[in-house]
């Protein structure tokens, strides 16, 4: 009869991880997977932690006999062997504390139900609030481009939303991929595409612009019998520069479109979420 308890006992904690499991909804089960999938990744990533004391090793021989030239008063010498040899090493230590401070989250919140049920809803929140974020710079550099104000102005805006797409990417990876906030998160992709789109042809239209100045001085400075030469030149280049421009307009609609689409879906969505949390 002991055996038989004891044999019932084992396989009772045997199916408790997939008896939790089962109990879970379909968006906690993907992120508890991809957290599993993390926790295999992190040891391959420690593995590489120990590059940074191979390459210390590796170059501690280099490094001394720069410090031995330079304590001879060879001008090549560098810095001092601790100074070299230490920067590696400790980046290997700082590197594997992280990963072991991942995993000990990692693992906590896989053990615990209704943390990962907390971790998993909180990741569906700070996706909607990044993106509502994100909206908020492509209107802004939509904003400059339908004035056409400032070129420069524009790429800069266009480059924080790239870094602001890939920290999202990178960190709602499992959020996207389980299809959260996807209705909210499509029209803005779809807008961002749009102003890169209207970013290209402005290029090409600010470029055209310079090129028909350009023909505009040099044909103010021509020979009397080369001025025909250089008007042919101007209005190639303007020529150019109208399509260029015909272009733009017709990606700047497009884009201007496609913001003002994400930004009512953004609207509706909090006016829906006010009416859920009023009942």
């Amino acid at each position: 009869m002991k055996t038989i308890a004891t044999s019932g006992l084992v396989l009772c904690l045997a199916l408790a991880p997939s008896v939790v499991r089962a109990e879970m909804s379909a968006d906690d089960r993907v992120f508890a997977t991809a957290l599993e999938a993390r926790l295999r990744g992190l040891d391959v990533q420690k593995q590489n932690c120990g590059r940074g004391v191979r390459i210390a090793n590796i170059q501690a021989g280099q490094v001394l006999d720069r410090t031995e030239r330079r304590s001879y008063g060879d001008t090549r010498g560098g810095l001092t062997s601790q100074e070299k040899i230490s920067s590696p090493a400790d980046d290997a230590r700082s590197c594997e504390r992280a990963i072991e401070a991942e995993r000990s989250t990692i693992q906590a919140v896989l053990a615990d139900p209704d943390r990962l049920r907390y971790e998993s809803e909180r990741l569906r929140v700070d996706l909607r609030e990044e993106l509502l974020s994100l909206l908020m710079d492509v209107r802004a550099a939509s904003a400059v481009l339908n004035a056409q104000s400032s070129y420069e102005e524009f790429a800069l805006r266009m480059g924080a939303i790239g870094n602001r797409l890939t920290l999202i990417r990178y960190r709602y990876h499992i959020a996207l991929s389980r299809g959260d906030h996807r209705a909210l998160g499509v029209p803005i992709s779809e807008a961002c595409n749009a102003l890169y789109a209207a970013a290209a042809e402005w290029k090409q239209a600010h470029r055209a612009a310079r090129e028909v100045a350009s023909a505009q001085a040099a044909a103010s400075r021509a020979l009397p019998w080369h001025v025909e030469y250089f008007q042919r030149q101007v209005r190639e280049a303007q020529l150019k520069h109208a399509q260029a421009q015909r272009r733009l307009t017709d990606n700047t609609t497009t884009a201007l479109t496609l913001v003002h689409s994400a930004t009512r879906v953004a609207r509706h969505g909090e006016s829906a979420s006010v009416l859920s949390r009023n009942r």
